[in-house]
């Protein structure tokens, strides 16, 4: 029997089985065989030997359409993730004004036809009637991943209202009521704190990146991501609860306690604070949470490894140096470009550097991911009925990361110059090869819509 593709000869790494060896056969664009290796044959066929074929990469947390157009982000970015072996992304619909029912429908409609890999959506609420519409977003529009953000006080949402008045409290209820698996996205930060040191520093006439490091401690991180654990734990919803971009040895500590207490938190943390810090960091790399020093990287590094952290995600938010680049550290734009370089970087600085296995690098960039935003087993591992999303990865490639490789449509990386060992040579998007040997051979379109559940 011929399959429409066949991954043959490769080292399948999934976290349930391990490693083992076998050819993996893909037909309508799911997984419908896996077998002992040189046994399957189809009509278009990958050579992994020696090499090692992992699922396909997911990275939940992307900004696209903040400063550029989203049509433009949809198409030159989910284009690049494939260079990085990512076949899934997560696309926060944070900062919009207006009510979901406004925009999300214009938000689907653009981005029909246009990703290169599939996606999904998380919606952040901004006013009042939004907390509303909560089983609307599930029922209609297939979102069940919601994203908070506690530093936004009154006056900062739309004309008709702010929900940052305590409003969390029924979110979360409603959440919580509902029989779908859904997920709280919760952007760690206490105001109180933040707020008058950043004034502070900007009045300081201080301009550099341990400045920004001192506006926004990791204390302000941990005090805020506790107090969230614990509502949702009222709830009964702290299975749920998923902080985001972990940046401090404080939160990422405060989880390991929580958890140890019988607390079911989810931490997530970023390339960025795995693989830089604050000395080596400049405008380009200006990011809430700012990237720190060796020791937070350190133990965010123990974390990922004991299971405290379970998640990567990159904060993806893509610009362009004119527009990132302002006058001072505090002008300059927050966020930059990252989903591309996510999974060879935890290869690189994880795999390749003893840190951490092989199987945990996949549970991090993929099957923890799938199962935290409601994706699994359709997307996260390789079974028979789930996607044929693969990346088959020579974990000996060393490449030096420019833009050009990358091929983003942003015109800078914040890893500018750095030699990353770890690189997908193919990369499939549901049993279509979209990425070989440097080259993108997908088309624009291909990819879908996922709602969920799945």
């Amino acid at each position: 029997m011929s399959h429409d593709l066949v991954v043959s000869n490769g080292t399948v790494v999934t976290p349930e089985q391990g490693r083992f060896e076998a050819d993996i056969a893909a037909d309508d664009g799911v997984v419908s065989n896996v077998a002992a290796p040189g046994t399957l044959g189809g009509d278009t066929e990958v050579d992994a030997t020696g090499k090692y074929v992992l699922p396909g990469a997911i990275d939940p947390h992307t900004h696209h359409g903040i400063y550029r157009e989203f049509t433009t982000d949809a198409i030159a970015e989910s284009r690049s993730d494939l260079v990085g072996g990512v076949t899934t992304v997560g696309v926060m619909l944070s900062f919009q004004r207006g009510l979901w029912d406004e925009f999300v429908p214009t938000y689907l409609e653009e981005a029909e036809g246009r990703y290169y890999h599939d996606y999904f959506l998380t919606l952040d609420p901004t006013s009042i009637p939004d907390v509303s519409m909560v089983d609307r977003a599930i029922e209609e529009w297939g979102v069940t991943t919601f994203k908070w953000f506690p530093v936004r006080k009154d006056g900062e949402g739309p004309e008709d209202g702010s929900i940052f008045d305590g409003r969390i409290d029924d979110f979360v209820a409603r959440l919580a009521a509902r029989e779908e698996s859904t997920t709280l996205a919760y952007h760690s930060e206490n105001a109180e704190i933040t707020t008058p040191l950043k004034e502070h520093e900007k009045a300081s006439g201080r301009d550099e990146y341990a400045s920004l490091v001192d506006a926004f401690p990791g204390r302000a991180e941990a005090q805020s991501m506790v107090a969230g654990s614990a509502l949702t734990r009222q709830h009964d919803y702290d299975d749920s609860f998923y902080a985001v971009h972990i940046s401090s040895k404080e939160t990422a500590n405060e989880i390991a306690a929580l958890r140890e207490a019988g607390y079911r938190t989810t931490g997530e943390t970023c390339p960025h604070y795995l693989a830089l810090t604050t000395s080596e960091a400049d405008d380009r790399a200006k990011v809430n949470p700012p990237v720190r020093d060796e020791r937070h990287q350190e133990v965010l590094w123990e974390r990922v490894a004991d299971g405290t952290i379970s998640c990567i995600g990159t904060d993806h938010c893509p610009n362009d140096t004119d527009e990132k680049i302002g006058d001072d550290i505090w002008d300059s734009l927050w966020g930059f470009p990252g989903t591309t370089t996510m999974l060879p970087l935890i290869l690189s600085e994880g795999v390749n550097e003893g840190r951490i296995s092989l199987e945990r690098a996949v549970e991090v960039t993929s099957t923890n991911t799938a199962k935290a935003w409601n994706v699994f087993p359709k997307k996260g591992t390789i079974r028979v009925g789930s996607d044929a999303d693969l990346a088959v990865v020579d974990l000996d490639e060393t490449k030096t990361v420019t833009t050009e490789l990358l091929q983003s449509g942003c015109d800078y990386t914040p890893y500018e110059g750095m030699s990353v060992t770890g690189w997908p040579t193919q990369t499939i998007v549901r049993g279509e090869v979209a990425y070989e040997d440097g080259e993108v051979v997908g088309e624009a379109g291909h990819g879908e819509y996922i709602r969920r559940p799945v």
